[in-house]
């Protein structure tokens, strides 16, 4: 009994046999061959599944978009620049006789490419969240246009969640659900960014 090769399987239902081979198969099949016939029913599934698998496979413009935007996010984490501490209220010994007393807030203040960020951390126990107010300020110029400066928070995973924008003041406040490894990015006018790192702020450590 004639059979055939699982190539003349594949290029009978995809419709691209030859003409001599499609009709011996065609043929061998109205003879009625229960191996070819189950062999046939196969090789139709299979191509019934191949054919549905681009319904599931997203449009490639939306993959080209989704890829420039990851690249887009590592390229400017790592073209940031690494902000200097330049005070910290944990550095600073309370005056005697209020050293038992607990602090409520922690102020930070760092400085890189020519600015200064002024932070204030408020941990909130009940809600599991922290506050950030701070403010962005040019050593060259008493104020910072807000259309000039994005601050975003990113996760350890180098990814945005959190972006606000300062007031003409350079003042700006963040709220988020208290985590560790968190960098505060702050673009100026898409030329320079400053990054700044929150660690330690999971489970109420902002003032530890």
């Amino acid at each position: 009994m004639q059979h055939f090769s699982e190539q003349a399987w594949a290029d009978f239902v995809r419709g691209i046999s030859e003409p001599l081979t499609k009709t011996n198969i065609e043929s061998h099949l109205a003879r009625g061959c229960s191996d070819c016939r189950a062999t046939s029913d196969v090789w139709n599934q299979v191509q019934t599944m191949v054919s549905n698998e681009t319904s599931y496979t997203p449009p490639e413009n939306v993959v080209r978009m989704v890829k420039q935007e990851f690249a887009a996010a590592y390229s400017t984490e790592r073209a940031s620049v690494p902000a200097s501490l330049l005070f910290d209220t944990f550095a600073q010994p309370l005056p005697a006789g209020i050293r038992s007393g607990a602090a409520v807030a922690r102020q930070l203040v760092y400085e890189a490419e020519g600015l200064t960020v002024d932070l204030r951390l408020d941990s909130q126990p009940h809600s599991g969240k922290v506050l950030v107010v701070g403010q962005v300020l040019d050593k060259r110029h008493p104020r910072v246009s807000p259309s000039s400066v994005s601050i975003a928070l990113w996760t350890q995973n180098g990814q945005p969640f959190l972006q606000v924008g300062p007031n003409e003041s350079g003042e700006f406040q963040l709220e988020f659900n208290a985590q560790d490894d968190l960098r505060l990015l702050i673009d100026v006018a898409g030329r320079k960014i400053i990054r700044i790192p929150l660690a330690h702020l999971a489970a109420g450590n902002v003032l530890r």
